[in-house]
This record gives C-alpha cells, structure tokens and sequence, in this order.
C-alpha cells in the first residue's frame, strides 16, 4: 500500500481484522478499505514510546464516557478510535441458549460470556490504537453492537476520541 509521496513507509494493524497494513506516511490519518478483509481502517503511525519523558507524560491513558477530563485542558483533538470484534457463537452455545430461554426464562448465561468477552477485546483494541496514538485519554467513549444473520455472529465495535493534553507549565526551581 506504500506509494511515491514521501518514499517512507509505516505499517499498522487493521481494526477489523488485525492483518499488517504498510502504507505511506503520507497517508496517515485517512480511512481505507483493508486488502485482507474488505472492512474499513484507519492508517495511523505507531510512535515508539519516548523513555526520556518526564513521569506525568507516562500516566496512563484516561478512558472516559464524558466529553473532557476534569482538570485538563485537550490541546489536540487526534481522532475517532476504534476496536472492532466480530463473533459467532457456538452451536452449543446456541442450543444451550436456546432451551434456556424457553424453558426457563432468565439471564442466558451462554450469550452473556461472549457479550462480555466481544466488548472487552473491542475495548483493549481500541486502547491500543490510542497508545498508538500517543493519547492521553479517549474521550466519549460508546459502544455498538449489531448482529449477522442468523447464525447468532455478533459485531461489538468500542469507540471514541482520542485526544492530547496541554502539558503544564513548569512551577518553580527544579528539585536538587
């Protein structure tokens, strides 16, 4: 996928199928359909991370449903995150699922597991593309999900922004 724009080329992940994606860095930041699985992706670089920078650079990413973090102030507003799973469930699974539903009612427990399991591998992917990123925090953070067919597969897509914050100004001398 590189061309003659800049000559450098970088590689990502795709989000709906995890497949290596080399691209020109030129091209950073469109969204393009994957050669592998046909679904959209975002190309993005993934920056290495920077040993040298000082400890509140290296929190940990804020995650979040609202539309800013309490106390920062978001210098660069990076773009929309994504982690997308698609899942089949089971044959038994599925019969499991079902007799349970009709002869008892309740919770499907069957169903549940690969509910949670599907949002939280969503979830860690969408993560990761923000590290990628070098974020500092997703905001507006929402989950979708939606069903194909009747073969009971289940797409879970996690998603939000991923923003910077205005680093803050040094305060006083530096300590000895």
């Amino acid at each position: 996928m590189a061309d003659e724009k800049t000559g450098k080329t970088a590689v990502c992940t795709c989000d709906a199928c995890s497949k290596k994606l080399e691209f020109d860095v030129a091209n950073e930041g469109t969204i393009v359909r994957c050669p592998h699985c046909g679904m959209e992706t975002l190309l993005y670089v993934a920056a290495a991370p920077d040993v040298t920078t000082a400890a509140w650079e290296r929190t940990p990413l804020i995650i979040t449903t609202g539309n800013d973090v309490c106390g920062q102030t978001i210098e660069k507003y990076l773009g929309i995150v994504r982690g997308i799973v698609v899942r089949g469930a089971s044959s038994t699974g599925q019969i499991l699922g079902t007799i349970q539903q009709n002869w008892t009612g309740g919770n499907i427990e069957s169903y549940a597991r690969i509910c949670d399991e599907s949002r939280r591998d969503a979830f860690e992917k969408m993560k990761s593309k923000a590290k990628a990123m070098q974020a500092d925090a997703v905001i507006a953070v929402r989950f979708d999900t939606a069903e194909f067919g009747t073969n009971g597969a289940i797409e879970v897509l996690a998603y939000g922004t991923a923003v910077r914050f205005a680093k803050p100004a040094l305060r006083g001398e530096p300590i000895q």
